[in-house]
């Protein structure tokens, strides 16, 4: 299991599903999607031609935006408007601020039944969950055989399940930690403040990851949906 077989799964029985994905880079992910409409967004587009062609042969409509997470939501409202998201895929700048915001701006625009997954949720070292600032930042201060990097994602992981009574939030034990969220009540709590979360550090997650990162096997993937299918009867 990986995040895009769970964006897959995610996807799968819906008749004309909006798909939107942050953070796209060269496309690996985008290109073997499927869904009605398509949008990708990330700041400095890598995809190669091969893979734009791909990746739009399995869309009815493809957009583009070249711009950052925080751009498109502020000025695509009308865009957004139209064109309700099914699945979201956030792997973007791995920041907790940041994925924080693309969560909830997502969640904005995201339809009643719709699934946003993340990735790079629970990192299994110290220094692939380094809190940098960028790729560059996190670069700048690591060998060039130790550069995996999933930064500290997986503080918005356990804000939003610190702080939202109104969403099922879990992290699935596969590819770097692949978070699934969807709209509902949650089948577990966390009791922290936002100053808390903040304050959390690598230790906290290696001492206690299942409870707060609500952590389950790949294959819970088709409880959670499951049950998110069973709330639009």
């Amino acid at each position: 299991m990986n995040r895009k077989k769970v964006v897959r799964r995610a996807l799968d029985g819906r008749p004309t599903p909006v798909y939107l994905e942050i953070g796209v880079k060269r496309g690996a992910a985008f290109r073997g999607i499927s869904a009605d409409v398509k949008v990708a967004v990330d700041p400095a587009f890598k995809i190669p031609p091969l893979y734009r062609r791909l990746a739009e042969a399995k869309a009815r409509e493809t957009h583009y935006f070249e711009m950052t997470s925080d751009d498109f939501f502020a000025t695509k409202e009308d865009f957004l408007e139209q064109r309700r998201i099914d699945v979201a895929l956030i792997d973007g700048l791995h920041t907790y601020g940041q994925v924080l915001r693309d969560v909830e701006n997502t969640l904005r625009y995201l339809k009643d039944d719709g699934v946003i997954v993340l990735h790079d949720c629970n990192p299994a070292l110290e220094s692939i969950g380094y809190p940098a600032e960028s790729i560059a930042d996190f670069s700048a201060q690591h060998h060039w055989w130790n550069l995996l990097w999933s930064g500290d994602v997986w503080k918005a992981i356990v804000h939003l399940r610190s702080t939202r009574d109104d969403l099922r939030v879990a992290v699935l034990k596969c590819d770097f930690g692949v978070g699934i969220i969807r709209k509902g009540s949650p089948d577990s709590r966390l009791p922290y403040t936002v100053e808390e979360v903040e304050a959390l550090g690598y230790s906290d997650l290696a001492a206690d990851r299942k409870r707060l990162l609500n952590l389950k096997s790949p294959s819970y993937v088709g409880d959670f949906l499951a049950t998110e299918r069973e709330s639009k009867r």
